[in-house]
């Protein structure tokens, strides 16, 4: 097994992590498109409704941030 690999499988698991955490992010700002959205309509209702589960989805991301973060902090795999 050559030296780069322990280097190949923490970049794929930081890819894989912003990957994640890129499409978790989308989710959050098309929501909140759509609410800001419905509340101009005066839909407040379905506003609210569009990003009720964004705290979820935001610690979601939060998770994923936060173990690139600490994969690109390793020394060593």
């Amino acid at each position: 097994m050559s030296n780069n690999v322990p280097s190949e499988v923490k970049v794929n698991a930081i890819a894989a992590n912003l990957k994640a955490l890129h499409a978790l992010l989308a989710v959050a700002a098309t929501r909140s498109a759509e609410a800001h959205q419905l509340i101009q309509s005066g839909e407040c209702n379905g506003a609210i409704g569009t990003i009720l589960e964004l705290d979820r989805i935001l610690d979601d991301a939060k998770a994923l941030y936060g173990a690139a973060i600490a994969l690109h902090r390793l020394r060593i795999i």
